[in-house]
């Protein structure tokens, strides 16, 4: 009997307990019951994991406890810290600063945006997405000096991270490491800023992708080489001023390596590149900052976007056959291994490619019009002579419209216009002469 009751109250505590224990998660479940992280919360390197709650909002925890992650939300450590992205929804925060190694795993999507000089800073590695599996997924921040700050190397095998800053979209003060299908983007919108900064090498391996964007050069580094190898592999720099001095890609002690079907490339935005059918253009004359990366111009395969320009020995000629194009690309690639006279600065091994872009580039070819008035001073219309001869110099690909090049006599003259023998039409590079003669009645001496 004594068994029986004690077995019933513990039933009833059980359930008590059972209770209380789904009230307890039905109120934790609701992520506005936990505190926002902040700065001065210190993760102390235990293992973080990001989830996403049924309402959409995310979450850090670790052993220690949990907290809620939004636009406010700092993330701190003093020691190597992983954090694991399992979320199913992108999770914002303000930043992240950890004194020492940084590690991303998971398939998730973060975004750190600060007003703050950096949004991620890293006192040692960071190794996002180090080891693909792991998990793949998404990191990218925002700062006013640099998006991403990393003091040490950043180690990558798979996933994205991307940088956004005024000065530096990314800054490294060691190597930048990525492999297979690991992605690293820089932007930076200052006028004398880099896309990717790195005080040591600046790689991409076996199908890895680098791109930097910056108002004066894409990706440079201070002692090292930047270097791209294995097929697919390519490092890309974007600079939005062909006269800054400094080169779309730029090593400043050593040389851009491309090996084994990888590519180096340089592209310069907003180049105002002109080319004409008269002078050919020597880019390597024109801009120091191509000639540092590409001392001859005859090493290199030429073509455009749209096609119509081609280079001729000494430089680019244009076609004046072909359509002019106000905003196109102008494209040289070499693949051979031959080096210049004197120091090559980049170098190429078994089909690796160096290429060199000209965006917003146009061509400009001009037609002669030789523009004849033919007056009867009879009258009649059945003899005219040449009264005036004049040869205009316009733009091909100018629509001329007819009206716009009668003579005009004067108010003491009577005259009459009788037409012109052709009428409206487009400017077109011509071999034979292009006329317009116009034809008018007038009382006046020969």
């Amino acid at each position: 009997m004594m068994k029986r009751k004690m077995f019933k109250s513990f039933m009833v505590m059980l359930s008590i307990f059972s209770v209380f224990s789904v009230l307890t998660f039905s109120f934790k479940a609701d992520a506005s019951s936990y505190a926002v992280l902040s700065g001065n919360i210190d993760l102390k390197g235990y293992d973080a994991t990001i989830t996403t709650q049924k309402d959409g909002s995310n979450i850090l925890s670790t052993k220690k406890g949990t907290y809620l992650l939004n636009e406010n939300a700092v993330i701190y450590s003093s020691r190597d810290q992983k954090i694991y992205l399992n979320n199913t929804v992108p999770v914002n925060v303000n930043s992240i600063y950890t004194k020492k190694d940084l590690e991303f795993r998971g398939s998730g999507a973060l975004n750190a945006n600060t007003a703050d000089e950096f949004g991620i800073n890293v006192g040692g590695h960071l190794k996002a997405f180090k080891y693909t599996k792991n998990g793949v997924g998404t990191v990218s921040a925002t700062g006013t000096t640099a998006g991403i700050r990393v003091y040490n190397e950043i180690q990558m095998e798979g996933g994205s991270i991307s940088g956004y800053g005024i000065n530096y979209g990314i800054w490294c003060y060691n190597d930048i490491k990525p492999y297979y299908s690991a992605s690293i983007y820089g932007y930076a919108s200052g006028a004398d800023s880099t896309g990717i900064w790195a005080y040591r090498d600046i790689y991409a391996w076996k199908g890895a992708t680098v791109s930097g964007e910056g108002g004066s050069c894409g990706a440079r580094t201070q002692i090292a080489h930047i270097q791209a190898e294995g097929a697919g592999s390519s490092i890309t720099g974007i600079s939005r001023n062909i006269y800054s001095g400094v080169s779309a890609l730029q090593a400043d002690k050593q040389m851009l390596r491309a090996y084994c079907g990888a590519m180096v490339q340089e592209i310069y935005l907003n180049s105002g590149l002109v080319v004409t059918d008269d002078v050919a253009v020597d880019v390597t004359a024109m801009y120091p900052t191509v000639n540092r990366n590409m001392c001859y111009m005859g090493n290199y395969q030429w073509y455009s976007e749209p096609a119509g320009i081609y280079y001729n020995g000494q430089g680019l000629i244009g076609d004046p056959y072909s359509a002019n194009f106000k905003d196109g690309n102008i494209v040289g690639y070499r693949t051979n291994e031959a080096c210049c006279k004197g120091k090559e600065a980049t170098q190429l091994k078994k089909s690796g490619t160096h290429k060199v872009v000209f965006s917003n580039a146009a061509t400009y070819y001009t037609e002669d019009i030789i523009i004849r008035h033919w007056v009867d001073t009879e009258g009649l219309g059945e003899e005219y002579r040449v009264y005036k001869e004049e040869v205009v110099t316009l733009e091909v690909g100018t629509t001329i419209v007819i009206e716009d090049y009668k003579y005009k006599f004067g108010d003491l003259t009577e005259s009459s216009y009788q037409g012109a023998d052709r009428g409206d039409f487009v400017l077109e590079k011509s071999t034979d002469p292009v006329v317009i003669n116009y034809y008018y009645t007038a009382e006046i001496d020969f």
